[in-house]
């Protein structure tokens, strides 16, 4: 499975986040899906908080799930928000979406619906799969992303879910070369981080915003 994600207007920013433990198959139950999905919850709302905004999708952004809890781990769901379909933002739509989508049968093109792809492989694959882009992590207590220089063209943003990056994603990152970056001195939940980092970069220029959902 190799095709990719539609190259024509690449996404300008990407969020990466690494479930340590979300399950990296739909078999999790929609009705309890803290319990059963390995906190997927968690990477659940950061595809909100990455894609969704106020009556709007981000059309220049993308977010790809690490999943690396159960048997079928590790894989990578990626959403791109310009292709993606019926983008809802409570968290039982997101998680119909994204079991259909670790559910569905292995096919020639890794996109198994409308804007979501999916891949074997955990944060190596991630980095691979989103290209020639600047990389910073988010980290506690590192500079502020505020007062952060940051070079022009696409950027992407890994961070941890609510375990915080293991020393193993550590080491990788720092050998793609990422740029560390804090967002303050309050620890925020991993969907509010990217919220802030998405209201600088849209403090930094103009945002390619859609007002459809669907």
């Amino acid at each position: 499975m190799t095709a990719e994600p539609p190259s024509r207007a690449a996404p300008q920013r990407f969020f990466i986040v690494v479930g340590t433990s979300a399950l990296a198959s739909g078999a999790f139950s929609i009705d309890d899906i803290p319990s059963t999905g390995g906190r997927i919850d968690v990477l659940l709302r950061c595809v909100r908080a990455a894609l969704l905004c106020s009556h709007g999708v981000r059309r220049d952004a993308a977010i790809v799930l690490v999943l690396c809890g159960g048997s079928s781990a590790p894989r990578t769901l990626r959403i791109d928000g310009l292709t993606a379909k019926f983008l809802r933002p409570d968290e039982r739509s997101l998680g119909a979406l994204v079991k259909k989508a670790l559910s569905a049968p292995r096919r020639d093109s890794d996109e198994v619906r409308p804007g979501v792809f999916v891949r074997d492989g955990g944060l190596d694959v991630a980095l691979a799969w989103i290209g020639d882009v600047t990389l910073y992590a988010l980290e506690e207590g590192a500079p502020d992303v505020r007062e952060a220089a940051m070079v022009g063209g696409p950027r992407a943003f890994v961070l941890g879910d609510h375990r915080g990056f293991d020393e193993a994603t550590k080491a990788l990152l720092a050998s793609r070369g990422a740029r560390s970056v804090g967002l303050g001195p309050v620890s925020v939940h991993a969907e509010d981080a990217i919220t802030i980092v998405s209201n600088e970069l849209d403090r930094r220029g103009p945002t390619a915003l859609s007002d459809e959902r669907a």
